[in-house]
C-alpha cells in the first residue's frame, strides 16, 4: 500500500518538508527526488542533499555548456572538432575516435549523450575549455550559478573521480535549467539513434524506450556510483522530472523510476507545496557527510580468462591493471574481501571491473582495463591508506592470463 507522509521541521529555517509516495518497503537507491517541472513542487524525496558520485549523469553538464556555447555563437553545430591523444585514449563508452582526425560538433552532442560517449565528452570539453582539466572548473563555476550547491566536477564524461560528486536536488535543477534555457536543443536528449562514419549507436537510456511520455535525459553507471537516471516525461500536458542515485542494478534503477513516475502522475496536487527551492541545503542545514560508493553485484565477477568458456570479462590487450586486497586461500574469501575494500575505497576501486587470478595456487583480487596513470593513481592511494596494491603491466597480465587458461584447461 502507497503511504503518503509529510513532515515539516523548523529550526528558524525550513529544515525538511516532502512527500514520500513510494511504497513502506527498503529500497536499494540511496538518492531520490520527484517534482512536477512547471512549478518546481517537490512530489517524493529521499535525500535529495546526499552527495554521490555522478557517472555518466555528469555528461548533462557538459552539454549544458555545449549548448550555451551554441547559443552565444562560441561554437558551430558544422565545425570540426579535433580529437586529441587524451580524448581518444578514454576508457568504457566511445565512438572509437582516432587521434588526429576530427569530429562534428553535432556528432559529438549526440555521441555523449547516445553512446554516452566518453571521448565525445572529452572532445567537446577540450574544445571549449582547452584542456578537460579546465573545461571541469568551467562545469563547476556553472554549476553554484545554477544553484548546484553540493555539486563539483573534476572531469567531462563521468568516469570516477573521488572528488566528482552531486545529489538528487542538484540534478534535478541541472535538468530543469536544460529544459528551461535550451528549448530547442533539449531534443538531443530524446534522440534514440544517430550514425557516424558508417556506424550507428543506440540510445543506452532504455527509459526512453519503456516509459510512456519519456523524452529523456541521461543514465550513469560506475562501480561506485551504482545506476544512475534523470528522467523526464510528459503526459496530458504535465512535466515530471525525477532523480535516482545509487541504485544496485539497472533492472532496480528502470524500477524504481517507473514507480516513482507513475505514483507522482496519480497523485494529486500536494496541499504543501514545497518546492526545490525550499531544500536547498543553505537554508535546511542538512548533514553534508562525504560521498560514499555504492558497488553493485555486478561488479563482482568471479574468475576470468579471455578464451574460455563464460568468461565474464575480457581484458583489453593494452590495459593495465592492480592487484589489491591480498592474497587468499579460496575464491570466495578472495571476492568477500575485494568487495569490502571497493565499498571502503569506492572513489578509488570504483571505476573498474574487479574480477580474481589464481596464481600459485593463491586467488589475488584484480581490478582490469585501466590505463597507466590510472592504475598508478589508483594503488598510490590504496598504500597511502595502508591497503596492499600493486600494479600489473599488460605484459605481466597476459602472462598470468595465459598461465591460468593452461591450468584450467588441463584440469578438464
Amino acid at each position: 500500500m502507497v503511504r503518503v507522509v509529510v513532515r515539516i521541521l523548523r529550526a528558524g529555517v525550513l529544515a525538511a518538508s516532502m512527500a514520500v509516495l513510494i511504497p513502506n518497503t527498503a529500497s536499494a537507491y540511496r538518492a531520490s527526488l520527484v517534482l512536477d517541472a512547471e512549478t518546481g513542487v517537490i512530489l517524493h524525496a529521499d535525500q535529495p542533499n546526499l552527495r554521490s558520485f555522478p557517472a555518466s549523469t555528469t555528461k548533462m553538464m557538459t552539454v549544458y555548456l555545449a549548448f550555451e556555447a551554441l547559443k552565444s555563437g562560441r561554437l558551430k553545430l558544422d565545425e570540426d572538432l579535433p580529437i586529441s591523444v587524451r580524448a581518444a585514449s578514454q576508457t568504457g563508452q566511445s565512438l572509437r575516435l582516432r587521434q588526429g582526425a576530427t569530429i562534428k560538433t553535432r556528432d559529438a552532442i549526440l555521441g555523449t549523450i547516445i553512446e554516452s560517449a566518453n571521448d565525445a565528452a572529452v572532445v567537446l570539453a577540450e574544445r571549449l575549455g582547452g584542456t578537460e582539466s579546465d573545461f571541469a572548473e568551467m562545469m563547476s563555476r556553472k554549476a553554484r550559478s545554477l544553484g548546484m550547491t553540493r555539486s563539483e566536477f573534476r572531469n567531462a564524461s563521468g568516469l570516477n573521480h573521488p572528488e566528482q560528486v552531486v545529489t538528487a536536488r542538484d540534478m534535478a535543477l541541472l535538468a530543469l535549467a536544460l529544459l528551461r534555457n535550451f528549448p530547442d536543443q533539449y531534443s538531443y536528449f530524446s534522440t534514440r539513434s544517430f550514425s557516424h562514419r558508417g556506424s550507428t549507436f543506440n540510445s543506452v537510456n532504455g527509459f526512453l524506450a519503456n516509459y510512456k511520455g519519456a523524452d529523456g535525459i541521461k543514465t550513469g553507471f560506475t562501480c561506485a556510483a551504482g545506476y544512475n537516471l534523470v528522467a523526464s516525461a510528459v503526459r496530458d500536458g504535465r512535466r515530471i522530472v525525477a532523480v535516482v542515485l545509487g541504485e544496485t542494478s539497472r533492472g532496480g534503477r528502470a524500477e524504481t523510476i517507473a514507480r516513482l513516475m507513475d505514483t507522482a502522475y496519480a497523485m494529486p496536487d500536494p496541499k504543501a507545496h514545497v518546492t526545490i527551492q525550499d531544500i536547498d541545503p543553505a537554508r535546511t542545514s542538512d548533514p553534508d557527510p562525504p560521498a560514499v560508493g555504492v558497488i553493485s553485484p555486478t561488479c563482482g565477477s568471479f574468475v576470468s580468462v579471455p578464451g574460455l568458456p563464460n568468461a565474464p570479462t575480457v581484458s583489453r590487450a593494452d590495459a593495465w591493471s592492480i592487484e589489491f586486497g591480498g592474497t587468499f586461500n579460496t575464491k570466495a574469501k578472495a571476492v568477500d574481501a575485494a568487495r569490502k575494500l571497493m565499498r571502503s575505497h569506492a572513489a578509488v576501486l570504483g571505476g573498474g571491473m574487479m574480477t580474481t587470478i589464481e596464481r600459485g595456487r593463491k586467488f589475488r583480487p584484480i581490478i582490469l582495463n585501466m590505463n597507466e596513470r590510472q592504475a598508478t593513481a589508483a594503488c598510490k592511494r590504496l598504500r597511502q591508506a595502508k591497503a596492499y596494491c600493486v600494479v600489473v603491466t599488460p605484459k605481466n597480465l597476459r602472462a598470468t592470463i595465459a598461465k591460468a587458461a593452461v591450468k584450467q584447461r588441463k584440469s578438464r
